[in-house]
């Protein structure tokens, strides 16, 4: 970690904290994205893997006052990003989502149980 005049570096993404838990019908993931519009919040499913991603809207740091200059502004991480191992086999498809209070859900139907039959095609 490097030290910059006062503090030590901040990246310049972060990693939201999630929870992951199951019932006997669903894998639900909440992922903390406070402050994030939810139209700036990207979901999506790559094989075996969702990734979230959130944007911050720039903040105005310029002082209203003129009076005093910034020394050290910290609050522009712009981006959140995760990308979680779905665990169990689940139907991303019927995936839906809700935000509420700062906190993503995300909900995926599992795939217990499930027999998918073939059917055979004669050739000649």
């Amino acid at each position: 970690m490097k030290r910059s005049l006062f503090l030590y570096e901040v990246k310049a993404y972060k990693e939201p904290l999630i929870d992951l838990y199951e019932t006997d019908e669903e894998l639900i993931f909440k992922i903390d994205l406070p402050g994030i519009d939810v139209d700036n919040i990207s979901i999506k499913v790559y094989e075996d893997l969702l990734i979230i991603e959130g944007l911050w809207l720039a903040q105005n740091v310029e002082s209203p006052t003129k009076i005093h200059t910034f020394l050290c502004v910290e609050r522009n991480i712009k981006t959140a990003r995760r990308v979680i191992k779905i665990p169990i086999p689940v139907n991303t498809v019927a995936g839906k989502a809700f935000y509420e209070n700062g906190v993503v859900t995300i909900k995926f139907p599992k795939l217990k149980d499930k027999l998918i039959k073939i059917k055979i095609e004669q050739k000649g």
